[in-house]
């Protein structure tokens, strides 16, 4: 274990000394199906969650406010999930966690879409969020077992890709059912909750996929079998907490703030048009930009990836801060320009991320440290808003632009920052 603690942030550099029939070595089919499932997946999510609060307000006749604080009770059943499922992928395999995690994601949305009364509405979101907690770890794990170490760059980059793609593509086709039939109508309390039978429908493909793909693990273990120490162990892995604290920073700035700052400072310039405008920019980049973005992943460190990443998001929100001011561009141009290097830093994240994390993760404890790394994802997702929201409150949404970037740099300097275990070569 000491040596891959000294060669885990120049992983990828095995690359360069591979050649290239090595380097473009096909996936396996486990990994090309479970790829397909996830396309599949995001599909019926770009169907589903951007209406959610639209069907539980429309639909099921719920207050605004109640409907958005039911809807944002998924995060939390999402991070309390995470600590059960890492556990569960270790002792009864990644394929059972998955398919357990699909099913109670289609039950959720079929709960919330088509159970009556304020408890069902509740509990669909819940076991939905829930669902989630256990898919994403047991998917992250399955694609590491199947696919070699030299192309799991490569794939987990394809996989984010894939994600976004369906998610558009699953958006607008909802937004189009939406323009067509007014939610708040007969009609549209009738054809609404189909939405949610589609996205069931969807991840009952997915799990069919799951199954064809093979069991890549031992069905289970016993209790004498289970690996020692469990969470224990991975909290004192010092470079692994240090790559999940990375993670959870980078998240808050690259997946949380943008998720709110872009609506503040939008709405403050009068130019709600000016988000639809940066949501294009950032998926077309995400797109368009991914073969790029494979190859060169496939030619630098894993940790060198996470540190553009932190250097693109930094300078995303430096740019913003003039405009906030009052000094700088339009809303809209720097929104674009601001969209375009937070895709760019996603693409970048999507597959070093998990490479490093599955690089130091001892085969028993796999599924705890996939879980713990998406469970550092969520937590930075929530801070964001959380922080966004501080700062708009304050009267100054430069401060959260101050505060992305400073995050930005301290993720730099804790990948930057030498260790005796961790030998960047």
């Amino acid at each position: 274990m000491g040596d891959l603690r000294s060669e885990v942030f120049t992983l990828t550099t095995e690359l360069d000394l591979a050649g290239p029939q090595e380097r473009r070595a096909r996936f396996p089919l486990g990994t090309r199906l479970l790829l397909a499932g996830e396309l599949f997946t995001a599909l019926g999510v770009g169907l589903t969650q951007p209406y959610a609060v639209v069907l539980l307000h429309d639909v099921r006749g719920l207050s605004l406010a109640v409907a958005t604080g039911i809807w944002g009770l998924g995060p939390l059943t999402t991070i309390g999930g995470n600590a059960v499922a890492g556990p569960l992928i270790d002792r009864r395999g990644a394929r059972f966690v998955m398919i357990a995690g699909l099913a109670m994601v289609i039950a959720g949305g079929l709960l919330l879409a088509y159970g009556p009364g304020l408890v069902s509405a509740v509990g669909g979101v819940a076991v939905g969020g829930l669902g989630w907690s256990f898919t994403h770890p047991a998917l992250g794990t399955r694609l590491a077992i199947l696919t070699p170490e030299q192309i799991r760059s490569r794939v987990y980059t394809i996989q984010y890709v894939f994600f976004n793609l369906g998610m558009a593509v699953g958006a607008s086709i909802g937004g189009l059912v939406v323009a067509h039939v007014p939610p708040a109508g007969s009609e549209g309390s009738r054809t609404m909750p189909m939405l949610w039978a589609a996205a069931a429908g969807l991840s009952l493909v997915t799990i069919t996929l799951a199954v064809l793909a093979g069991r890549q693990v031992s069905p289970g273990q016993t209790d004498e079998q289970a690996p020692r120490g469990g969470y224990r162990r991975a909290f004192t892995d010092i470079p692994f907490i240090r790559v999940i604290g990375t993670a959870a920073l980078l998240s808050t700035v690259g997946y949380g703030i943008y998720n709110a700052v872009p609506a503040v400072m939008a709405l403050a310039a009068d130019d709600p048009a000016a988000l639809s405008f940066a949501s294009v920019a950032n998926c077309a980049v995400i797109v368009i930009g991914s073969p790029l973005a494979i190859r060169l992943t496939e030619r630098i460190s894993a940790r060198v990836a996470l540190l553009g990443a932190a250097g693109l998001w930094a300078l995303a929100w430096a740019i913003c801060i003039p405009t906030a001011l009052g000094t700088g561009l339009g809303t809209r141009p720097i929104l674009i320009c601001a969209s375009v290097l937070i895709g760019a830093g996603e693409l970048l994240l999507a597959g070093a991320l998990p490479t490093l994390v599955n690089a130091l993760a001892p085969d028993e404890l796999r599924g705890r440290y996939n879980a713990l790394s998406n469970l550092s994802l969520t937590i930075g997702m929530a801070a964001g808003p959380l922080l966004t929201s501080a700062a708009a409150a304050g009267g100054s949404v430069t401060t959260a632009l101050y505060t992305a970037v400073a995050l930005s740099v301290l993720a730099g300097a804790l990948l930057l920052r030498p260790t005796g275990e961790i030998n960047d070569r």
